[in-house]
């Protein structure tokens, strides 16, 4: 144990050196303009840009607007070593492409736009799993959040340390007030933790634009055929009550600007207003033209301290989101 915490401290006094070797020395001049959120990001070094692996895209498609628009989402579901059942349900239902043709039938102001099986009584895949409460926690979320939070820091202290920088750390620019107890980025995911009889759990956060799995009343988890895109901040209440299976990195647009269910609850009245979904793919099936590409600014990357911060640095861990960005192949 003693040699991994070794071998731990010497990885992130690297990685700490190497964070702060290329950022620019203007930006630790306190008499120097406040770099803009956009000029931190193209100050970024490249290598803390790190791809999303194409294994783990979604490519979501409506028929196109009346004007002619192209409407596509893409989906960035959580990788499978920092996910469970739900996930694999979902690759599963893209892969048979079961949601094809089904509905979107709830739209709700700053809430959800929700899809699925239900207003069809569609039969799902018969190789579903039935997902446990359980599953809305994972401990490598943790472990990972640890890991990048601990180098971050790590890399805030030797730059303050050796070039005179006042780089806050993260955690005193973002409160957290939405029932987490100890908030993080790892591996570009917002990720929350709590103690549940005596043992410290961790899950991703709900945050703006989280794919979450419809379900009815617990212990019941929902099989992922039915699903919840979020499109406002006041779902944080989601947080372990609905499972998060991944987030909308672009496109959410046209999930969030479609007209408003009259229904209490945002439900489309009349089954006239359902919008048809033309099809949901994993991108990795999508010809080789078609393939997107996207990278997001690493959880241990100086870089997201200053981005959060000239935002103002003020909300929870989800008023501003990780930085995604698509890149030309």
């Amino acid at each position: 144990m003693t040699n991994y915490f070794r071998s731990a401290h010497i990885a992130f006094c690297s990685l700490a050196a190497a964070c702060f070797s290329l950022v620019s020395p203007a930006l630790a001049q306190e008499e120097s303009p406040q770099a803009t959120p956009a000029e931190i990001l193209a100050a970024a070094p490249a290598e803390h840009w790190l791809p999303i692996p194409l294994t783990d895209l979604m490519i979501l498609t409506l028929p196109d607007a009346p004007d002619g628009t192209k409407r596509q989402a893409v989906i960035q579901l959580l990788p499978a070593n920092l996910s469970g059942g739900h996930v694999r349900n979902v690759r599963t239902l893209a892969r048979t492409r079961w949601w094809d043709g089904t509905k979107i039938y709830r739209v709700a102001r700053d809430f959800v736009t929700q899809f699925g099986g239900n207003p069809d009584a569609k039969t799902p895949p018969k190789s579903l799993e039935t997902v446990p409460e359980s599953e809305y926690f994972n401990q490598a979320l943790g472990a990972k959040r640890d890991t990048d939070m601990a180098a971050l820091k790590a890399a805030v202290d030797y730059s303050n340390h050796y070039q005179g920088t006042e780089i806050e750390p993260l955690m005193t620019m973002i409160y957290e007030n939405m029932g987490a107890q100890t908030v993080g980025f790892g591996g570009g995911w917002p990720i929350g933790s709590q103690t549940i009889d005596g043992e410290t759990k961790y899950y991703p956060l709900t945050c703006r634009g989280s794919l979450s799995p419809a379900h009815y009343d617990p212990p019941d988890t929902g099989s992922g055929a039915e699903m919840s895109v979020i499109t406002g901040e006041a779902a944080r209440s989601l947080d372990t009550t609905f499972g998060m299976v991944g987030r909308v990195i672009d496109g959410l647009a046209h999930l969030q600007n479609l007209p408003l269910g009259t229904d209490p609850g945002g439900f489309y009245a009349d089954k006239s207003e359902y919008i048809r979904i033309q099809s949901i793919r994993l991108a990795s099936e999508l010809p080789l033209a078609e393939q997107p590409s996207y990278e997001y600014l690493a959880s241990y990357s100086p870089a997201l301290l200053q981005f959060i911060e000239a935002h103002g640095g003020y909300g929870n861990i989800c008023t501003v989101p990780v930085p995604i960005r698509k890149v030309s192949q």
